[in-house]
């Protein structure tokens, strides 16, 4: 990523937690109003993290066609990136949570479906930690992480939708707060890519090393 362009996207993202503090108002119907704010962090995360996942489930899919470990590796970035964003969409619904219920956990069907979508990933890695062999590992990680992709949206938000839950559903947001968390949301996605591209240079790299390796063996 350019310089210009990682400076703008700093900047994008300073100012919506700057805005997130100061600018939004209190949110009503909320047991505390003032920290409703914490959902201009909380919702850009989980849809992040939906991002994330798409892309890991993206990149398996053409490690399937193309058989090349690069992809593999990106896919594995991006599962990387998708289990961070949940987790942090996890930390701020327990902070929500504590203060709109009285407990930062009590087993909502969103915070379920969330712990579901923590176990799908963590097992991931397990997954790949107990295969040797680089092509294997690579193929079998790449058609578990297209089943991921799919549960992570179904987990992260239709599952949930029609279920009872202590969501609140009767609250209304000023249109700032959806200023601020469409902002944060695409400053996040931008956040994303970038540690997706880094990610995949890192693996570049990897890759061409091993291969030297490989062939000093030889």
């Amino acid at each position: 990523m350019a310089t210009v362009a990682k400076t703008f996207l700093g900047l994008w993202i300073a100012a919506f937690v700057a805005a997130a503090f100061v600018w939004l108002p209190p949110a009503q119907g909320f047991q505390s109003e003032d920290l409703a704010r914490i959902l201009a962090f909380h919702l850009p995360n989980a849809i992040v993290a939906i991002v994330a996942a798409l892309a890991a489930g993206w990149f398996a899919f053409r490690y399937l066609r193309g058989r090349d470990l690069l992809d593999d590796g990106k896919s594995r970035v991006a599962a990387v990136l998708a289990l961070i964003f949940c987790l942090l969409t996890t930390v701020t619904g327990m902070v929500f949570a504590q203060v709109q219920w009285g407990a930062p956990w009590s087993w909502d069907p969103k915070q379920t479906c969330i712990f579901v979508l923590l176990l799908i990933y963590a097992a991931y890695f397990v997954l790949r930690a107990g295969i040797e062999d680089p092509e294997k590992r690579a193929s079998v990680a790449a058609v578990y992480l297209l089943f991921a992709a799919v549960m992570t949206p179904m987990l992260g938000y239709v599952v949930p939708k029609r279920l009872p839950s202590l969501h609140p559903t009767d609250t209304k947001l000023d249109a700032k707060y959806h200023t601020v968390i469409w902002s944060g949301t695409a400053g996040l996605v931008g956040l994303y890519f970038w540690l997706q591209a880094l990610g995949g240079r890192y693996e570049r790299v990897r890759l061409r090393l091993e291969a030297r390796e490989a062939e000093q063996e030889d």
